[in-house]
């Protein structure tokens, strides 16, 4: 698959992940946030499993240990982020959690000691402005308790794509998405059962938006992202996933119809901008054609970075 391909896959996940915010906030209506997350990672982890089924014999224990590595990341992400969801606006807490892609060049930097390029840098702090202006509404000069596990959530979410960067380049996609799925899957059920509390009555339209998110939001979106990741780096994955904050916004306008403002539009340029400059420069002339520049500049042969040389 070429790095191009890959880049195409993550942003039909945003868009998938852009309508599943409608889906989540009807199933919300009914369900208590952490019975959401049981059902969408219980759903998805059958799932998942019944596709990976033919691959699962042969799996050797280092795949299910990636996969495993992968799983815990996704839950406490998804798990400090409904428990900010408790203590703060929505709009904020979309916010705080796409601040991942601030994380995701310095703690791969931590890891791994590949400096971020001034590419990066300057591209993840345009795509900050840019998420700030499509979510922030009102006051959002306060940072409180809910504010404070956003932000916890949007590391554990940029250690999610580190960990897919990582468990990917050499082995099976389809284990690793499946075993992240249960290892979800496993922890959501205990927090729903401890913390949740059953719903007292489930109308249909709860049921399809459960539905949509087992099968789209989750599984599908999921097992794209695993394969893309694959044949992509990390911090272009981080860049690209931020998108979901646009497209969210522009399912709310055409099916919720919300408004959009100019900032909103000036925020949807930003992120785009970001991800152009990363993904689409000029390469040196001198440079031979089957390597990439150590700055994350996209090439058709896809990534060369320290994944690739410690674990290919």
């Amino acid at each position: 698959m070429k790095r191009s391909v890959a880049n195409l896959l993550l942003i039909i996940v945003t868009i998938i992940w852009g309508g599943g915010f409608i889906a989540t906030s009807a199933a919300l209506e009914c369900f208590d946030p952490f019975y959401v997350l049981m059902i969408r990672f219980v759903g998805s982890a059958m799932l998942s499993f019944l596709i990976a089924f033919p691959r699962l014999r042969k799996v050797e224990h280092k795949t299910l240990l990636k996969g495993s590595v992968a799983g815990v990341f996704l839950f406490l992400a998804f798990a400090f982020q409904t428990f900010g969801l408790q203590y703060t606006t929505a709009s904020k807490n979309a916010f705080l959690t796409t601040t991942n892609v601030m994380f995701v060049p310095y703690i791969y930097w931590m890891l791994f000691h590949q400096r971020p390029s001034y590419r990066q840098v300057i591209a993840s702090f345009l795509c900050i402005g840019g998420i700030g202006l499509l979510t922030l509404k009102g006051s959002a000069i306060s940072f409180g308790l809910g504010d404070f596990f956003s932000l916890i959530c949007a590391v554990f979410f940029a250690f999610h794509i580190i960990a897919l960067d990582w468990a990917t380049k050499s082995e099976d996609v389809l284990v690793i998405n499946a075993m992240q799925m249960l290892i979800a899957a496993v922890f959501s059920t205990f927090c729903a059962l401890l913390f949740g509390a059953p719903p007292l009555r489930i109308g249909m339209q709860a049921i399809l938006s459960a539905l949509y998110m087992i099968a789209i939001s989750t599984c599908l979106a999921f097992l794209l992202q695993t394969a893309a990741q694959k044949y992509t780096s990390a911090n272009s994955a981080s860049l690209i996933l931020s998108m979901e904050a646009l497209f969210a916004s522009i399912f709310s306008f055409l099916l919720l119809h919300e408004k959009i403002s100019l900032f909103m539009i000036f925020g949807g340029i930003l992120i785009l901008c970001s991800i152009l400059i990363v993904e689409y420069h000029k390469v040196d002339k001198k440079q031979n054609s089957t390597k990439l520049e150590t700055d994350d500049c996209y090439s058709d042969v896809g990534d060369h970075n320290a994944f690739l040389r410690n674990e290919s």
